[in-house]
C-alpha cells in the first residue's frame, strides 16, 4: 500500500496531470481579469499575500480558480520533491540522470522561494521621498530611506531619459545600504529592490514677510525669534485644509488649495498660544494682539523622487533554484548528445 502510494507520488503521469490542470486553470481564470479590475487591478502592485487578504478573500466567486491553481502547484511541487528524494535513494543506479533531477530541485526551490516571498515580503509603491529628507518604511518598522541626491536626465522635450537617485537605507540611525537607483539599474541587495517611478514637486510652506520686514521661509519645524523676546514655531503645514464645524482641521489634499499653518507662540513670561492660521483668512487675533504680522509672498516647494521599494526574502533562494535549473538543463543536453553519439540506451 505504502509502496504504491510512493510510486504514485513519484509518477511522471501525475506531474503531467498536475501541470496541465494548473495551466488550464490559470489560462481560464485569466480571462476574468480584464472584466474585474476592482478585484485584480492591484495584483501587480501588492505582495501576493496582501492581495489575497484584502481582495481575493472578499471575492471568492471570482478568485476560486486562483486558490485551486495554487493548491495544484503545491501538489506539483510535492510530486517533484518525491521524485528528487527517490533519485537520491537510488543515485548509484540513476546518476546519469543528474541533469533532470537538478532541474527538479531547482523547481522545488523556486516554488518555496515564491511562496516564502509572497507571505513574508512587502511592497511600497510610488513612495514620495523628499530630497535630503528621511522617509519611514512603514511596512518595515524601524527602517527608513533617504534620498541624498536626485538628478533627472533630459535629452529634449518629453519624459526624462533617466532618473538618478542616490539613496541610503537606514535602520534607526545606522546605515544599512547605500547605492544608486536608475531606470534600468535598480538597487538590489538580497531581497531588497528599489526602482524609480517618477519625480515632482510638492508644496512645503510659504515665504512670508514679518512686521520687521524680515523674509522667512515658513515650513514645518521653522522656529523664529521675535524682537520682543517671543518665539514663533511652525508645528505643521497643510497645503489644502478645511476647518470642520466642530473646530477640527481636516486635511484634504497635497495640492495648494486652502493652505494652513499650525503655529505655537511662546514667551519667557509664560504668555503662550497655539492654534491654526489659514492664509486666506486674517491672522488670529491672539497673534495680532502680541504684535505679530505675517504677509504671505510665495509658496515653497520641495522636490521629491518617487520610488517603489520591494522586499522579497525568497529572492536569493529563487536565484539558487534558477541556477540549478540552468545547470540541470545543460547537463541533460550534454548527457543526451553524448548518449546518442555512443548509441547508449540505458534502461534507467
Amino acid at each position: 500500500m505504502l509502496k504504491r502510494l510512493w510510486e504514485t507520488c513519484c509518477s511522471l503521469k501525475l506531474a503531467i496531470y498536475l501541470a496541465s490542470a494548473a495551466t488550464l486553470l490559470l489560462m481560464g481564470g485569466s480571462l476574468l481579469i480584464p472584466f474585474n479590475a476592482h478585484v485584480f487591478g492591484s495584483m501587480d502592485r501588492l505582495a501576493l499575500g496582501t492581495w489575497l487578504d484584502q481582495f481575493a478573500a472578499n471575492s471568492l466567486e471570482k478568485t476560486w480558480w486562483f486558490y485551486l491553481a495554487a493548491v495544484i502547484m503545491l501538489l506539483f511541487g510535492l510530486n517533484t520533491l518525491c521524485c528528487f528524494i527517490d533519485w537520491l535513494v537510488n543515485i548509484r543506479a540513476r546518476w546519469r540522470k543528474s541533469g533532470e533531477y537538478l532541474l527538479h530541485l531547482g523547481v522545488i526551490l523556486v516554488l518555496i522561494a515564491y511562496t516564502w516571498g509572497n507571505i513574508a515580503g512587502w511592497r511600497h509603491n510610488g513612495l514620495q521621498c523628499q530630497i535630503g529628507g528621511v522617509t519611514p518604511l512603514t511596512k518595515w518598522p524601524g527602517h527608513f530611506i533617504r534620498v541624498d541626491n536626485f538628478e533627472p536626465v533630459f535629452t529634449g522635450q518629453g519624459p526624462p531619459q533617466d532618473m538618478i537617485s542616490d539613496i541610503t537605507i537606514l535602520e534607526g540611525d545606522r546605515v544599512l545600504h547605500q547605492g544608486r537607483v536608475q531606470i534600468n539599474q535598480p538597487f538590489l541587495d538580497g531581497g531588497l529592490v528599489v526602482t524609480p517611478v517618477s519625480f515632482g514637486r510638492q508644496p512645503s510652506g510659504y515665504r512670508v514677510r514679518l512686521a520687521d520686514f524680515r523674509r522667512v521661509d515658513f515650513k514645518t519645524n521653522t522656529q523664529i525669534r521675535l524682537n520682543h523676546g517671543g518665539t514663533l514655531r511652525v508645528l505643521r503645514f497643510l497645503p489644502d485644509a478645511r476647518r470642520q464645524a466642530n473646530g477640527e482641521i481636516f486635511y484634504r489634499s497635497n495640492q495648494l488649495g486652502n493652505p494652513a499653518f499650525e503655529l505655537q507662540y511662546t514667551h519667557p513670561n509664560g504668555d503662550n498660544w497655539r492654534g491654526w492660521h489659514f492664509l486666506r483668512q486674517a491672522l488670529p487675533k491672539e497673534l495680532v494682539g502680541r504684535g505679530l504680522r505675517l504677509r504671505p509672498e510665495a509658496p515653497l516647494f520641495d522636490s521629491y523622487s518617487s520610488l517603489t521599494i520591494n522586499y522579497d526574502p525568497g529572492a536569493p533562494l529563487a536565484a539558487v533554484g534558477s541556477g540549478l535549473m540552468t545547470a540541470g538543463v545543460l547537463l541533460a543536453l550534454l548527457s543526451f548528445y553524448r548518449k546518442r553519439q555512443r548509441q547508449d540506451r540505458p534502461e534507467v
